[in-house]
């Protein structure tokens, strides 16, 4: 588990779409940096992540929605300057350009651990590298730059810079579990979970 606690990169209610701490609830169990990644986007009442036509990216609940740092630390990377991935027919994932992570920021904490954030709508960063951050502070918007289906939020912790970096289960505190509209106490996240910071 990860030394630091961290809270979620978001103000509102998301879903977990992917992730978790065991192999049966991982975003990508078999790549070493995403293990124990998460992918978060809101949900309605009816389970889905849009309304209306899914191909227009307007209708997107998590579209343009405020990402913040989930603890204080030094940007020391950031990739801007890759427009949306289209949605296509029945929400394939798809990657429009050569990055898959598309616009993301990453963000050096104490203890030598490092968050990456990616899918972050082009020319939405409001820091820089070099920047020193504060937690809950907003630093972008949700986009759906690189390997995507739909507008999320894509969330690790990893023991270096690079994008080969070793990831780390994430300790999180201060948040609110909800499974089923009832909230679950425990210390970690698994995907179908709705979660949001306490204020």
């Amino acid at each position: 588990m990860s030394k630091n606690k961290y809270i979620l990169p978001f103000k509102e209610e998301f879903f977990v779409e992917f992730g978790g701490i065991k192999k049966e609830d991982s975003h990508s169990w078999n790549i070493p940096n995403q293990r124990y990644a998460y992918d978060f986007e809101i949900r309605d009442e009816n389970n889905s992540p849009f309304h209306d036509d899914y191909f227009k990216i307007e209708n997107y609940y998590s579209y343009k929605k405020d990402i913040i740092a989930p603890l204080d630390g030094i940007v020391i990377d950031i990739c801007d300057g890759y427009d949306d991935t289209k949605i296509v027919n029945k929400r394939k994932i798809v990657c429009d350009v050569d990055e898959v992570r598309g616009n993301h920021i990453i963000i050096k904490h104490k203890n030598n651990e490092y968050s990456m954030i990616a899918h972050i709508l082009k020319n939405s960063f409001q820091v820089k590298i070099g920047d020193e951050v504060k937690q809950g502070q907003v630093i972008a918007k949700v986009g759906n730059s690189g390997n995507t289906n739909g507008p999320h939020i894509h969330f690790q912790i990893q023991k270096g810079v690079e994008n080969t970096s070793l990831g780390i289960p994430i300790t999180f505190h201060k948040i609110i579990i909800k499974r089923n509209k009832r909230r679950i106490f425990r210390k970690y996240l698994k995907h179908d979970d709705f979660v949001q910071n306490k204020n």
